[in-house]
């Protein structure tokens, strides 16, 4: 019997047939003989012997028109393979490696099919390829698996130009190559076998050994998805939802991510948590996102994991906020490895535990992970030294992450550590460039800064118009004719980087770190305050002297430096700055930055009380008690 005429014999109804059901087949397969083969009598009627024994074989070990007898099975299949017949030869082969009918002997497999493989059998050749595959009765070798498989694929069969195409798809047991692996899925799609559509799915959308083609992609995920492949289902209605080979359709989106999800398919649920929570092809509902989400949370899905915790910390979809819970579904999707929950836990720890270790740890995996918000926050940890020891270098290594990733943020801050030295060389070009590209992505603090380079030519040539400009655009307005009109924090950092670009301006650039430093109009920011003011005192501005004493006494950003805040201090005191004449008879009074000297605390709390003070006369009383004992 031909494999052909076996795999007719396979597809035939072989149900109530008669009593004398496998005459009925011999004459069938008399007639496919007759036809096919031209042979001298004696080899005919040997060979057809062994056919007929194979068959009777198969029958017993299925049970098909006799009673199922799998020992009379393995006798008859012996019989047969010892006459050369090779399907009978892989039938054996099989009853060995499966224990049916004697007992189960890896090696006598391997042996029987490697007689049937070599006799030309395309199903026998496969078994070799899985024996060489797992190390069935023979020592592991893919690449010896490959050859057989390749050999039976060359004869048609579809399960090995399955594996065919795996193997060349990951490289085992032969170089990588994609256009191979696609070929022979391919193939194999066409052989029938159904788990190759997604793959070939997959193989369109991402142009892997073919070019990329949204709608060939789209079709074979429906192939799949119409069979009941949840996962497919998913892609499908994903495609829907974002119009990927098809028109986007919403509704179609929420009916195959609802197939999918009543299937089990957790991607699927929190899919259709998101459409829930979004209004996508469906009404908005809190409440059943919520639903959706915990099942696929439940299911292990990390993603979920992390929108459960969500809704639990903010309190939607659900009665009442629940941080425990909340805590429990982050660190259930932390461990499963989601950056998004490390980033969330790191800030339930920064704020709200006021853990700085622990919220560092988080917000370093996360950041590993490749979360961009943790790498820009990362950067910023190492900077100032929270919950890690301070590291500049490792700040910017951090910050260099983030803006490869994209972050106009860490671009920003990256072009104030190459303007400012932090963990670099002071670098003014690349601080313009850097600054240049966070503005182009819209960061306000950037254009700013931008326009401030452009008019005072540092990093780049000056052009004043082009300055002025980004002053503008960041402001979102014109410039108000003077302070007074000014209705907006925003509008008044405009109005005192116009008054900068004036020459000698020492004014505006005291009030430009007043705004960074307070926040006001732009992010809050101790280091370019601290340029700002040290701007304005180089051009001989007393007040800013005090500025810079403050930042030196209590610096976060800036380190605390008490003898640079004592000098300067001394100067903005000595030029008649009632703050700084008060803190610096602090300084004298406790010793810091200078020497202790009582008399010359009592002076200068004297001064600053003259000069209205009202503190500075109650830390005078209470300086003259300690020393005299008396009111």
């Amino acid at each position: 019997m031909s494999h052909n005429q076996f795999e007719n014999f396979n597809g035939l109804k072989m149900i109530n047939l008669c009593k004398d059901e496998i005459s009925v087949m011999e004459n069938y397969f008399e007639l496919q003989d007759n036809d096919e083969h031209n042979e001298n009598q004696i080899d005919y009627i040997k060979k057809k012997e062994s056919i007929d024994l194979n068959n009777l074989g198969y029958c017993y070990q299925y049970g098909i028109g006799k009673k199922k007898d799998i020992f009379k099975a393995f006798g008859l299949y012996l019989k047969s393979a010892e006459g050369g017949n090779s399907g009978a030869q892989n039938n054996l082969g099989y009853c060995y490696q499966n224990g049916i009918g004697i007992t189960k002997d890896e090696n006598k497999a391997f042996e029987w099919y490697l007689k049937s493989a070599n006799n030309g059998d395309s199903y026998a050749q496969y078994n070799l390829g899985v024996c060489y595959q797992s190390g069935n009765g023979i020592n592991k070798d893919y690449k010896k698996a490959f050859e057989w498989y390749l050999k039976s694929a060359k004869g048609e069969y579809s399960c090995a130009q399955y594996r065919l195409g795996y193997y060349y798809q990951n490289g085992i047991g032969i170089s990588k190559d994609d256009n191979e692996a696609f070929k022979w899925y391919i193939k194999a799609a066409k052989g029938g076998i159904l788990d190759v559509e997604s793959i070939l799915g997959n193989f369109y959308i991402n142009g892997i050994g073919t070019p990329k083609n949204e709608s060939k992609s789209f079709e074979w995920y429906l192939k799949a998805a119409k069979r009941g492949d949840s996962n497919a289902q998913t892609k499908i209605g994903y495609y829907y939802q974002n119009g990927i080979g098809t028109l986007d359709d919403s509704c179609r989106a929420f009916k195959w991510y609802m197939k999918a999800a009543e299937g089990g398919n957790v991607d699927a649920q929190n899919n259709l948590g998101e459409c829930y929570k979004n209004g996508i092809g469906t009404s908005k509902d809190d409440y059943e996102s919520f639903e959706w989400y915990l099942k696929a949370a439940k299911g292990g899905n990390v993603n979920a994991q992390t929108n459960v915790g969500y809704y639990y910390q903010n309190g939607i979809g659900v009665l009442v906020k629940d941080p425990e819970k909340a805590m429990f579904w982050y660190n259930k999707a932390a461990e499963g490895g989601s950056i998004m929950a490390q980033y969330n836990l790191g800030f339930y720890y920064e704020f709200f535990e006021k853990n700085e270790i622990k919220a560092f740890e988080y917000y370093k995996k996360s950041a590993e992970g490749g979360y961009l918000e943790s790498q820009v926050k990362l950067g910023f940890l190492y900077n100032c030294g929270y919950g890690t020891k301070k590291n500049l270098k490792n700040a910017v290594y951090w910050l260099e992450k983030a803006s490869e990733n994209g972050s106009s943020l860490a671009r920003y801050n990256l072009a104030e550590c190459y303007e400012l030295g932090n963990g670099v060389d002071i670098d003014e070009t690349k601080a313009f460039e850097y600054y240049k590209e966070s503005s182009k992505n819209g960061y306000v603090g950037a254009k700013f800064i931008l326009g401030y380079y452009y008019v005072n030519g540092i990093g780049t040539e000056v052009n004043k118009e082009k300055g002025f400009e980004l002053f503008n655009e960041a402001a979102g307005r014109n410039v108000p004719n003077n302070l007074e009109n000014a209705i907006s924090d925003m509008d008044k950092v405009n109005y005192w980087y116009h008054k900068s670009a004036e020459e000698e301006n020492k004014i505006a650039l005291y009030k430009l770190g007043e705004c960074y430093e307070l926040g006001k109009g732009v992010c809050q920011n101790e280091r370019r305050a601290f340029e700002f003011y040290k701007k304005s005192a180089k051009q001989g501005f007393i007040d800013a002297y005090c500025k810079l004493g403050h930042i030196y006494n209590n610096g976060f950003e800036i380190d605390i430096n008490k003898e640079k805040a004592f000098d300067s201090y001394k100067i903005a005191a000595e030029g008649g700055n009632v703050d700084a004449q008060r803190s610096i008879a602090s300084l004298y009074e406790q010793g810091e930055g200078t020497e202790k000297k009582v008399e010359k605390a009592i002076y200068w709390y004297e001064k600053a009380a003259e000069n209205g003070c009202l503190n500075s006369k109650d830390n005078l009383h209470n300086l003259l008690i300690t020393q005299q004992g008396y009111l």
